[in-house]
């Protein structure tokens, strides 16, 4: 299972690249995110989810919505047709928890080790050096400015259900996040390229495969998982992701995976490792008996894995 939930979750970076050059990355994205709240609407409603009774906790889910999905993905599918080799985009977004990390110290006052500061810095040199030759693809500036937005509306959304999340059931939590991507994504397509997508097979395979399989096999993974194993076991294997990618993408996509991106992502993966926070194995047995189906529960919520999902 752990070895499919990475398939999958790299898929997203793949097919993403595939359907933002086969039509408008936004509105991809948006009718992505229709079917997505449909399909998860309904299994929340067939499985009797519970649901929040308070307005501030909807407000709350709606604005983690509209940054860790619309911004998030948003960004990534700009980024992704603008030629950013898809490899390089999970890099970029797996280095979330650095980004999180560091912007936890002064708004949290959350203290970090002296190993913690190594790994941030050492991350952030592993992207750097990722950056170092043109990375293999046809990506123009713009592309990665997307990219970073990308970046930043991820960690704005995982700081953001860190301050003010509540503990939500995952399946009831993730529509409503939804809802708010719908709401905001439909009028920025359609300002940006327009909301028609084109009936080839590139286009709506794409669709049909990161509305079902990325999504909603993502979410069914992702479930498991956090069934099964604790929340740090299962985001660590997020680590995998941009390798993965990186080398799927050369058969698949026919993009070349330079040396300083393989050096990159190893230099990457050891600072996040670095910058983690040790588990606490006096509690990992309370962390294994809370319920996986719940999300921005405090004092730290399970965070949403990055990239498209």
């Amino acid at each position: 299972m752990p070895v499919l939930f990475i398939l999958v979750w790299s898929s997203g970076y793949l097919v993403g690249t595939i359907g933002a050059h086969s039509g408008p990355p936004l509105a991809l994205l948006a009718w992505r995110f229709l079917f997505s709240f449909v399909i998860l609407g309904l299994v929340a409603l067939v499985t009797r989810a519970p649901w929040p009774r308070e307005p501030r906790v909807y407000a709350h889910l709606l604005v983690i919505g509209v940054l860790i999905q619309t911004v998030q993905l948003g960004g990534t599918y700009l980024g992704l047709g603008q030629g950013v080799p898809a490899g390089l985009s999970a890099l970029i977004l797996c280095a979330c928890p650095l980004v999180v990390a560091a912007a936890a110290v002064p708004l949290f006052r959350e203290r970090l080790v002296g190993r913690q500061w190594i790994g941030l810095g050492v991350g952030l040199a592993g992207v750097v050096i990722s950056l170092g030759d043109g990375i293999g693809g046809t990506a123009n500036a713009a592309g990665y400015v997307f990219t970073g937005i990308a970046l930043a509306g991820f960690a704005a959304g995982t700081l953001y259900q860190k301050g003010f999340g509540q503990s939500v059931d995952l399946r009831s939590g993730i529509t409503i996040q939804l809802f708010g991507a719908v709401v905001t994504s439909f009028p920025l397509a359609a300002l940006h390229g327009g909301l028609d997508l084109p009936l080839t097979w590139p286009s709506v395979g794409s669709l049909l495969w990161l509305s079902t399989i990325n999504s909603i096999g993502g979410f069914s993974l992702l479930y498991l998982l956090l069934r099964k194993y604790s929340a740090g076991q299962t985001t660590s294997l997020l680590y995998l992701v941009p390798p993965v990618t990186a080398l799927l993408a050369i058969p698949l996509l026919h993009q070349r995976l330079t040396l300083s991106v393989l050096v990159g992502m190893a230099v990457s993966a050891i600072g996040v490792i670095l910058a983690r926070n040790r588990p606490d194995r006096r509690r990992s047995g309370d962390d294994r008996a809370k319920s996986p189906t719940a999300i921005g529960s405090r004092p730290g919520p399970v965070r949403r894995p990055a990239g498209p999902t």
